[in-house]
């Protein structure tokens, strides 16, 4: 069946930034659109705030088991489902929260990434200069929902295919840099004579 996916949801909203970027060198992990990816959680450039200001922004918390969508920028539309060993963190205002219910969050995390959503996302999107997709547009998207058997067959499928695919990519990176070195190769024996 197809359902809103503010239906589907427990919370959908973004972040804050801490007034006056109030970053600690140590603390609760802050994550901002360059920390999302599709793969997961990137760590590298992570800030920090305190326990205080993370207290302060009860309602940005994110919990294990949530996705992460970015809703602005050149990054809009990458988006990381939260591992089921995370403890806590919060996020910036360019970082939506979704959290599902009643369907499988690797399931949603696929359906998000999937091309109907995707083209969904960037014509959803509002504003001048810096556009981002608004919460009450991100509740009304549809998606399909399938029974929970075939959600959880259905990432099965694409997990394999894309471990497919990350291999064709190889091989065709590695086959690429073969050519080049046997045209590199056959150039110094032309031109050396």
């Amino acid at each position: 069946m197809w359902c809103r996916l503010g239906d589907l949801c427990s919370k959908i909203g973004s972040g804050s930034t801490p007034k006056g970027s109030n970053y600690s060198a140590r603390g609760i992990p802050f994550f901002r659109s360059q920390n999302v990816h599709d793969n997961g959680l990137a760590y590298d450039d992570i800030k920090f705030i305190s326990p205080e200001v993370h207290e302060q922004m009860k309602g940005t918390v994110v919990i294990a088991g949530d996705l992460l969508l970015n809703i602005t920028g050149g990054s809009l539309g990458r988006c990381a489902l939260v591992p089921v060993d995370f403890s806590e963190g919060n996020v910036s205002q360019h970082v939506c929260i979704i959290r599902s219910i009643l369907i499988s969050k690797e399931f949603m995390h696929k359906v998000v990434l999937s091309p109907l959503f995707q083209k969904v996302s960037v014509e959803s999107t509002t504003g001048a200069g810096r556009e981002g997709l608004p919460k009450y547009n991100l509740e009304q998207f549809v998606v399909p929902i399938p029974p929970l058997t075939e959600q959880q067959a259905i990432v099965e499928i694409v997990d394999k295919l894309m471990v497919m695919i990350d291999e064709l990519e190889k091989q065709v990176s590695e086959r690429k840099e073969q050519a080049e070195m046997l045209m590199q190769s056959v150039l110094r024996e032309a031109f050396a004579g």
